[in-house]
């Protein structure tokens, strides 16, 4: 139930919902909290925001619940969920004032771990979740800062990231080995001899308590009183409330070293890849080449330190075995790849053979922690940071498959390929097939992990590969008029009536490529601004942009719009530079004319090219939490259907384990899970085009395999019920050119219609007239709103109602097209026997889509129905 109790008016900018100024303290009641939230909410972030609330209040029942959250770009959901959950966490806080966080010393380690946890263990003092928000990337991270700046809310605070980024020294920032400079500059304690180590107390200072900050905000300070930002953030840590960090620090049981789960609530953000990210992080691929050095450093170790560095040996020997015992063995899948793989008690068996055994996994534990402790004594032989690391990470995948007294051996596959490059062409590997052996640990640590992006339809997936049941699902809709907004078509034929099909049994037809290169050419001479064109590889990318190159068609391509390419695996320091320029030559900043010369629009514009194109690729940089605002996506066109290579080994090996254990396991076929993949996918690079309430633009999709309605249904929601087919090219064309021709001017009626309806509602809440309304029926909890909201009331200004002896504000839809649709009343004053229902908001439940599930049924049948007296 949500209820409003301030009066502040709320204006709506072309963009984006506005802060109220005058008084920035909006609070709502969402599921019996009280919720700062800086703009007048939209339907959709109520919904969202309730159903963050009732996963918490359910996890502090019943000891853990996690969430599975949908909301599309544009929604407004980082806010949302901040705002939530910093409110539940402060109510939380009241109640139990002398509570310790979760992330204290106190707290459980997080490795994984043999050895049962303590049952009869009692907490001296309740403990409050400390709350992580994970990213995938820094510049993510930044972004939701930046909404964090936005709240009512402050909290001592904390952003994790590495020495790398983080690094004031001169003589250490910018070299490639920060962390063994770093770490060989702190080695003796008594005599440091890195100087900005020993200002950390000046970061801390300046920063203050609860002051909002990102990587940069502490790297200025840092450089400005010359102290060191990481240790000021892993100091942060220690008292922090809430936590910024990527994916890794979460994931990762090396990098989260040190850091407390348990009790936490974890947020993952962009989390549509989550499966894969805990698969790989149970992983581990290593070279031939890097064991043969790793054996080698290993060894000029053991020379000073035998009893620390001898079972290391012992493993790296054991995995060089393994490879000269099998690698005439294997079987050839193609002419310059050999592979052969075991599961099971046949992996167990050969990894016996080669001395690694949990019994030799515990010896090899214990020296690292041995190594770890000779890091901080400048007496004791220290091996190189990169060494290190790799020992590292095999001992947490072989931690992984040993757990549990080996019960998840057939979770894995031990591989040894060989490919024909190099002296040692061979590849040790062991491939984690469940992300749930990854990340069940972490649904049992927490006290709530929350999963939310734009994009996670299809969703039915994550339960089963995660390994955790989900108590909260949401896939809320739009903020904007797809109808309107959004031309959406799935065009089956190019010009001149030849299919289109991308799949690999006609991706290398010469006409088909030409059929594709014509119906871009057509498409970027109606489209303006710039348009994202989406194949499902770089390989299929890279073959039709040489055939376009041998034909011409890549330079009649050039002639409609700048063309740009993603550079292959989005290297750190190219794309950045790709990416500008392609925003640069929509805004007209400048233009490249020949290779590399960049003159004035001014002087270069050629009127009859409107914009610009960025070939990408699905799963790439450029699909992935980048913001094409406006003009920056008008179109967003994706070829084919994003189907990951099918002779992938990894991906074989997944469709054949998720067969095998489909039953026992309660997991998707392997033909569904992967199926599912590809439209997670796809749904992402749709995501691109639409970023804000009014932004407008085109999705579409170049395939004939989207007539069948199977090929659409896992399509996001709010996206699929809009699209149009077409089987004649030129018909799509004549659709596409009248959107464009009117779109504009329909999305600025709109924005001037919502402009002044939110005025219009402002004046009824100041000017409270006494009309007579009937007690409204039927009320709704607001929990339970399934945001499909809008039924129009006519005459919906009622206030005085003398039956109920209550006085009531309408309550109207922010983000519908029809003016004045009211979901409901807020109760604003009352006489003396009706206070209890004083600032309340009911929903009228024949106004809106009600839906309960299970849980919401049994909170329900607990609390008891809130009903108006009669």
């Amino acid at each position: 139930m949500a209820s409003a109790t301030s009066n502040s008016d709320s204006n709506h900018e072309e963009k984006k919902q506005t802060l109220n100024h005058k008084n920035p303290k909006n609070v709502y009641q969402i599921g019996g909290l009280q919720v700062e939230f800086p703009y007048q909410p939209y339907g959709t972030q109520l919904a969202f925001m309730s159903r963050v609330i009732s996963t918490l209040d359910r996890a502090l029942r019943d000891g853990h619940s996690h969430a599975l959250l949908e909301s599309p770009t544009g929604t407004g959901k980082s806010l949302s969920l901040l705002c939530s959950v910093l409110a539940w966490q402060q109510n939380y806080k009241t109640r139990f004032p002398k509570g310790r966080f979760s992330h204290s010393n106190h707290g459980i380690e997080t490795k994984p771990s043999d050895t049962p946890l303590p049952n009869n263990v009692e907490e001296a003092e309740p403990i409050i979740p400390t709350i992580f928000y994970a990213s995938r990337t820094h510049a993510q991270i930044t972004q939701v800062i930046r909404e964090y700046k936005k709240t009512g809310y402050r909290v001592p605070m904390a952003v994790l990231g590495s020495r790398k980024r983080y690094c004031t020294n001169h003589r250490v920032q910018g070299k490639d080995n920060v962390d063994e400079k770093c770490r060989l500059l702190l080695r003796d304690k008594k005599n440091i001899k890195c100087p900005e180590y020993k200002c950390v107390g000046s970061i801390m200072a300046k920063t203050g308590h609860n002051e909002v900050h990102d990587i940069e905000d502490l790297v200025k300070i840092g450089e400005t009183v010359r102290g060191c930002p990481y240790y000021a953030s892993r100091r942060k840590l220690e008292t922090a409330n809430l936590v910024f960090c990527p994916y890794s620090y979460i994931i990762d049981p090396n990098i989260r070293e040190g850091i407390i789960l348990s009790g936490a609530i974890i947020i993952f953000d962009e989390a549509h890849n989550m499966e894969d990210i805990a698969r790989e992080a149970g992983s581990i691929d290593l070279e031939e080449e890097t064991l043969f050095k790793l054996q080698s450093d290993l060894e000029e170790m053991s020379v000073e330190d035998e009893v620390t560095y001898e079972p290391l040996c012992e493993v790296i020997d054991g995995l060089i075995s393994f490879i000269g015992r099998n690698k005439d063995s294997l079987a050839k899948r193609d002419s310059e790849h050999y592979f052969a793989s075991w599961t099971g008690d046949k992996a167990l068996r050969e990894l016996e053979e080669s001395n690694i055994t949990q019994e030799s996994m515990r010896c090899f534990e214990e020296a690292i922690v041995h190594i770890e402790a000779a890091e901080i004594d400048p007496d004791m032989p220290y091996l190189n940071v990169m060494s290190f690391k790799i020992l590292k990470e095999l001992s947490a995948t072989l931690r992984y498959f040993f757990w549990r007294n080996g019960s998840h051996i057939l979770d894995y596959q031990l591989v040894l390929q060989r490919s024909k490059r190099g002296k040692r062409p061979h590849t040790f590997s062991l491939w984690c097939m469940n992300p749930s052996v990854v990340f069940k640990e972490l649904a049992d640590l927490s006290l709530s992990i929350i999963l939310t992006s734009g994009t996670l339809s299809p969703m039915n997936s994550f339960s089963s590969e995660l390994g955790m049941q989900f108590g909260t699902c949401l896939e809320a809709p739009h903020v904007i008029d797809a109808n309107l907004q959004v031309w959406a078509g799935a065009i089956s034929k190019g010009p001149g009536n030849f299919p289109l099909n991308a799949s690999y049994k006609t991706a290398d037809v010469d006409t088909f490529q030409d059929a594709i290169g014509k119906s871009l050419e057509n498409i970027c001479t109606i489209v303006p601004g710039g348009s994202l064109v989406f194949f499902p590889s770089y390989k299929l990318m890279e073959k039709l942009s040489t055939r376009w190159r041998e034909t011409g068609q890549w330079s009649r391509l050039c002639l409609k719009k700048e063309l740009f390419i993603e550079p292959r695996g989005g290297t750190t320091d190219e794309f950045p530079s790709v990416l500008k320029e392609y925003y640069d030559s929509i805004s007209g900043n400048n233009r490249l004319i020949g290779g590399n010369r960049r003159v004035k629009k001014a002087e270069a514009q050629d009127d009859s090219k409107k914009g610009a194109a960025f070939l990408a690729v699905c799963r790439g940089k450029v699909s992935e939490g980048i913001d094409f605002t406006d003009d920056y996506a008008r179109a967003v066109i994706i070829i084919g259907i994003p189907f990951s290579n099918l002779y992938d080994i990894q991906i074989e090996m997944k469709r054949k384990y998720n067969d095998a254990y489909k039953s026992s396991k309660n997991l998707l076929g392997g033909s569904e899970w992967y199926c599912q993949q590809a439209y997670r996918a796809l749904n992402q690079a749709a995501g691109r085009c639409i970023r804000h309430r009014f932004d407008y633009g085109a999705i579409i999709f170049l395939d004939e395999r989207y007539r069948q309605e199977r090929n659409r249904v896992s399509i996001s929601k709010w996206l699929r019920q809009s699209i149009n087919l077409y089987d004649n090219f030129e018909e799509s064309m004549q659709g596409l050119k009248a959107f464009f021709n009117s779109v504009k001017e329909r999305v600025d009626i709109k924005k001037l219609e919502s402009q002044e309806n939110q005025s219009q509602r402002n004046e009824n809440q100041i000017q409270n007239k006494s009309i007579h309304v009937e007690k409204p029926k039927d009320m709704a909890d607001c929990s339970l709103v399934n945001q499909r909201l809008c039924t129009s009331l006519e005459g919906s200004k009622g206030i005085w109602c003398e039956e109920d002896g209550c006085v009531f504000n309408p309550i109207f839809c922010p983000f519908c097209s029809i003016p004045n649709t009211c979901l409901g009343v807020k109760v604003i004053a009352t006489d003396s026997s009706n206070v209890q229902f004083q600032s309340k908001i009911l929903f009228l439940a024949d106004q809106v889509d009600v839906t309960e599930d299970a849980a919401s049924k049994k909170i329900k049948e607990e609390a008891g129905e809130v009903q108006m007296k009669s």
